[in-house]
């Protein structure tokens, strides 16, 4: 079952698609501080486009990257100055390196094998600039523990759509499925969509940081102040581990 189609695609493009608005105050803090001659913006799994346009509207060069086509459609429309690609980011090469790169709302957490994580993270290294700023966020096992165990149902003049969430405590697995009815005219159109996502624990993420060459700051996803022993979401700044010169040799 493929996931983000056409009709739930646009509609969280028109609902959902908020996270950008909510993060931009800590990620242009960081940027400022941090990069302040940045120029060049990534956005992994960019969605439908909500930060990348803001991130286009402050004059940064954007670039944005989704596995789905119909998500790429919609960032094309909200983000018209931006250069948006339909892309795996396990595969992604795009020859080209960047200033800041960012992958958020979760969308890691779609990446349920670990080294699936360790593949994104190194991809994203791999499109760093030496100096450059990788920020993301991800829920964590509490996270999904605490939240992903309810039901819930929208209503939009022309949309119903019921959402129930599950999480199996052995295995970290969430699951969402979506099922909507979509008015056309005078008759309504069913879908549904899973999506699965795994919580990983801090060790797990930090490890896969670390064994991909970055060194990082964490905090907490919701209040971005220091990160709680139980936080549900964590919020990681990462740049490139400096090389190691060893005995005049220099050691990656």
């Amino acid at each position: 079952m493929s996931i983000y189609g056409k009709d739930f695609a646009a509609f969280y493009s028109e609902k959902w698609d908020l996270w950008g608005a909510r993060m931009w105050p800590f990620l242009s803090a960081v940027v400022a501080k941090e990069a302040p001659q940045a120029k060049t913006w990534l956005d992994l799994c960019c969605g439908a486009g909500s930060l990348l346009k803001i991130v286009g509207e402050n004059g940064f060069q954007a670039t944005g990257i989704d596995l789905s086509e119909h998500q790429v459609e919609h960032a094309r429309r909200k983000a018209p100055g931006a250069r948006v690609l339909a892309h795996d980011i396990r595969a992604l090469e795009l020859n080209q390196r960047f200033d800041i790169v960012t992958c958020m709302f979760d969308s890691l957490n779609y990446l349920v094998d670990e080294e699936d994580l360790f593949t994104a993270f190194s991809r994203a290294k791999s499109h760093l600039s030496d100096d450059g700023i990788f920020i993301c966020d991800m829920n964590t096992y509490e996270g999904l523990k605490n939240q992903w165990c309810a039901m819930s149902v929208t209503h939009e003049p022309d949309l119903t759509l019921v959402i129930e969430a599950s999480f199996d405590a052995d295995t970290a697995i969430g699951r969402l499925l979506f099922t909507g009815f979509s008015r056309k005219r005078k008759h309504y159109q069913r879908f549904q969509e899973e999506h699965v996502e795994r919580g990983y624990r801090p060790e797990e993420i930090e490890r896969s940081l670390h064994h991909s060459g970055l060194i990082f700051r964490k905090y907490d996803g919701y209040s971005f102040g220091r990160p709680k022993k139980r936080s549900g979401r964590l919020l990681y700044v990462c740049k490139k581990n400096p090389p190691i010169s060893i005995g005049g040799k220099i050691k990656a």
